[in-house]
């Protein structure tokens, strides 16, 4: 009897899981709102975008949790509001969480997620301004995560505040990029970028490239490892490891 309740207790938790995810996701964005709230910052002059979703000119949508405009730059936040440990590197395909109840998930690395919003967000700007890419950890567990611009939800307020690359935007300068970003927004609603993932998805199966639509096609990289890349190399250089 014992074991028939773990089975079921652990079907009911697979049935659920993307519920709670998406749950926790929401209100990860929410408390991430919060603390971009100017008042938190004393006041401080910013353009703030949330929930941006754009199309790229292959008709592939992309949703951007929050776009931070300030003084000192331009910031891509991708929030994760994953329980328990959570263990990865800016290179790794995938991220391990690690519950408490000794139980472990994948996910797919956000810091390589939010490198491609990056992409696209220079894509509507151009050349001119840097996008600079901030995965923020709304539990605050990123204290096992060995990349820099990963941070605790606790250390946003400091990380922005004391981020230096250089940057001076003005108040019209960042006017002219909130509008332009704002002028990029697809209207196109949460479930339709589902069904719009679900379709691109589909494509890598049938070894279609959902950058440019041509045929994936396996290569051998110069250390001996395999992978499939786009047969319009190098005009387009998608890849889908093996």
């Amino acid at each position: 009897m014992g074991l028939l309740k773990k089975v079921v207790k652990k079907a009911v938790r697979k049935i659920t899981q993307p519920i709670r995810a998406k749950a926790h996701g929401a209100q990860g964005e929410r408390k991430v709102n919060s603390k971009l709230n100017p008042l938190l910052f004393g006041k401080v002059e910013h353009r703030q975008i949330n929930n941006l979703i754009i199309l790229d000119h292959n008709g592939k949508s992309h949703q951007i949790d929050h776009i931070e405009i300030r003084e000192n730059g331009i910031f891509c936040i991708e929030t994760k509001s994953y329980i328990g440990l959570v263990v990865g590197d800016e290179n790794s395909d995938k991220w391990t969480q690690c519950l408490y109840s000794g139980e472990r998930y994948q996910f797919l690395n956000p810091v390589k997620q939010n490198r491609s919003h990056c992409y696209h967000l220079s894509k509507i700007l151009g050349p001119r301004y840097i996008i600079n890419s901030l995965v923020v950890m709304v539990r605050n567990n990123a204290d096992k995560i060995n990349c820099p611009n990963v941070i605790n939800l606790s250390d946003l307020r400091g990380y922005l505040s004391h981020f230096d690359n250089g940057a001076h935007l003005s108040i019209e300068e960042m006017d002219c990029i909130y509008n332009a970003l704002l002028s990029a927004s697809s209207g196109m609603s949460n479930r339709d970028h589902i069904e719009n993932i679900r379709q691109t998805q589909q494509e890598l199966n049938n070894n279609i490239c959902p950058r440019c639509g041509g045929k994936m096609v396996l290569r051998q990289s110069k250390t001996g490892s395999t992978f499939y890349g786009c047969s319009n190399y190098p005009k387009c250089k998608f890849i889908k490891k093996q």
